[in-house]
């Protein structure tokens, strides 16, 4: 790179948990030293969505005004030095330094980039709102229509034994619980959850759902899911199998398959890409071949599709920035992944279970950290670029 007066743009794909607080980032931190930098967000979505709180979303809009934020008033700071982009990359030519936009309005842009972060993320493979849908009104209107099923439904099943899986049929216990509804979940193993989570705070899990009615089917997979509407209703069919090959139907009236993602990289050269579909990142974050396409999150293969990992490598990916923008050399250490499992996990408003450095987390400790508010608290210091998942935005 040349000067630090030559005119730099750096083009930041997705405005998620990594996207948005990068942007803000670059902004604040690296933009004084680099005055002629422009950095351009693409986003399908005119708001933030904070999908960690999707699980109890589905039951209340408690919390909407915190659940969706608009992108655009938060980065109004920055004047000519940030443009938001509404659309999806379609194509991305590393060897050429640009990338195809298809716009929201149905046109197309290619944009030219000194450097680009993909921060694309992740797709629900069911096409659920555990993830964002497309756009912003797409994922409102899938969010009430679940609600809708929910208020009408007698049974419901969840099927997933992850964390996102176990949050879900947790906020929906309180109906269980009060002898409402019938709440269902379908697991692959003998508890929900699974290693390197330690039987201890995976039985800690099973022993609180069924505490509050919530009927667990071990051992199980869903193998055919058929949905019927009739002039009374919607109803699904399912088939589940047992480890041991048994096979028994079970009639929900709301089924909720919570499993899977997809890797929102369609654009991407495939010689960029493995085989889960994500982008092959080197330890400095980056894809393969070339040092000015970053790669953070769901996309990259680097770690588990985890919000604090995404948040973890946005930190890395922020200061490599600052040095490359600057037309600097790179003399920083390798990103290490995380090495040591940790997770949290909120079973209802009242509290939930963890591990971390190899201990469970007291049922306390989740209520303050994560169960009252599911994060709802802090989404408008992320959006407005004051903090990140885990504290406050550090130059």
């Amino acid at each position: 790179m040349s000067s630090r007066n030559t005119p730099r743009t750096l083009v930041i794909l997705g405005a998620g948990v990594g996207g948005v607080p990068l942007a803000h980032h670059v902004l604040r931190f690296t933009a004084p030293k680099v005055p002629n930098l422009r950095v351009i967000l693409v986003s399908p979505n005119t708001h933030f969505y904070w999908n960690l709180a999707s699980p109890r979303a589905i039951l209340s809009e408690e919390f909407s005004d915190k659940l969706f934020l608009p992108l655009a008033p938060a980065f109004a700071q920055y004047g000519d030095k940030f443009e938001l982009v509404h659309g999806v990359a379609s194509s991305l030519d590393p060897d050429r330094n640009a990338v195809v936009v298809s716009l929201a309005d149905g046109g197309t842009r290619e944009i030219a980039y000194d450097a680009v972060v993909v921060a694309t993320g992740s797709s629900d493979a069911q096409g659920l709102p555990w993830k964002g849908l497309g756009s912003t009104v797409a994922t409102q209107q899938a969010l009430q229509d679940l609600r809708r099923q929910i208020d009408g439904a007698r049974t419901i099943v969840v099927a997933g034994a992850g964390a996102t899986g176990v949050e879900i049929v947790g906020e929906l216990a309180v109906f269980s619980a009060a002898g409402a509804k019938d709440v269902v979940l379908v697991i692959p193993d003998a508890l929900p959850l699974a290693p390197p989570a330690k039987p201890g705070v995976r039985d800690a899990v099973r022993a609180e759902l069924e505490k509050r009615k919530v009927r667990i089917v071990p051992n199980t997979r869903i193998t055919a899911a058929t949905a019927t509407t009739t002039p009374a209703g919607s109803t699904t069919t399912l088939e589940l199998t047992a480890k041991d090959g048994a096979t028994q139907t079970l009639v929900a009236d709301v089924y909720l398959p919570a499993f899977g993602v997809r890797p929102n990289t369609a654009f991407a050269p495939p010689r960029l890409l493995g085989a889960s579909g994500q982008f092959k990142q080197t330890r400095r974050l980056r894809a393969e071949g070339y040092e000015n396409v970053f790669v953070i999150g769901d996309a990259g293969d680097i770690e588990e599709t985890r919000a604090l990992f995404t948040d973890n490598q946005m930190n890395y990916v922020a200061r490599a920035l600052q040095v490359f923008l600057a037309g600097g050399a790179d003399e920083a250490a390798e990103y290490k992944p995380a090495d040591r499992y940790m997770l949290g996990v909120s079973i209802g408003k009242e509290g939930g279970t963890g591990q971390a450095m190899g201990f469970k987390i007291p049922n306390w400790v989740i209520w303050y950290l994560k169960s009252r508010t599911l994060g709802t608290d802090y989404t408008p210091d992320i959006v407005a670029g004051q903090r990140t998942i885990v504290g406050k935005m550090k130059a």
